[in-house]
């Protein structure tokens, strides 16, 4: 099928309906997280109470968290501002450069890596050609940005044939 090398390994409705404990417990360890519309509307430069308690609460249970966004430095710099995280901005997922700088960062090997992301032709792709395991959440917001949107309908496309693929 050609649209497999885009599917994400599983979707969530969102990044606090992903069971973080079973992933510890088979050995990931590290965390990328995109941020806009994954953790935050594209709008919103700073992490919300909700998102601050859930990084913590990661990292505090021992996860490495980086970010990787195809955001500029000034944006990702001020949302990242609370933590201290590796961060890689201008990633330019799908390219594999950003994300090979991003795993590096955490020092872990791919295998014990999850990129989260909302995006199917950035995120999951990138993840997947890195050979990491990928969650594709919904967008929080309706509202994206022009390009992204563009992407959108193609997506539903792809979430097609993964959900008609994992039905077989």
């Amino acid at each position: 099928m050609a649209f497999k090398h885009f599917f994400p390994n599983e979707i969530a409705d969102s990044v606090y309906h992903i069971d973080y404990d079973i992933f510890w417990q088979k050995g990931i360890r590290g965390l990328i997280f995109d941020i806009d519309n994954t953790l935050a509307t594209f709008d919103t430069p700073h992490p919300d109470a909700a998102v601050i308690e859930l990084l913590t609460t990661l990292t505090k249970k021992g996860f490495k968290i980086a970010f990787l966004s195809n955001n500029k430095k000034e944006r990702v710099k001020i949302f990242n501002k609370e933590f201290g995280f590796p961060h890689i901005w201008k990633a330019g997922k799908p390219r594999l450069s950003g994300m090979r700088r991003a795993l590096e960062s955490l020092g872990l090997s791919k295998r014990r890596v999850i990129l989260i992301g909302d995006q199917i032709f950035t995120d999951c792709w990138v993840g997947r050609r890195a050979g990491v395991y990928t969650i594709l959440t919904k967008p929080i917001a309706l509202k994206d940005e022009w390009q992204v949107k563009l992407k959108r309908y193609p997506e539903k496309l792809v979430l097609w044939a993964y959900r008609r693929k994992r039905r077989d």
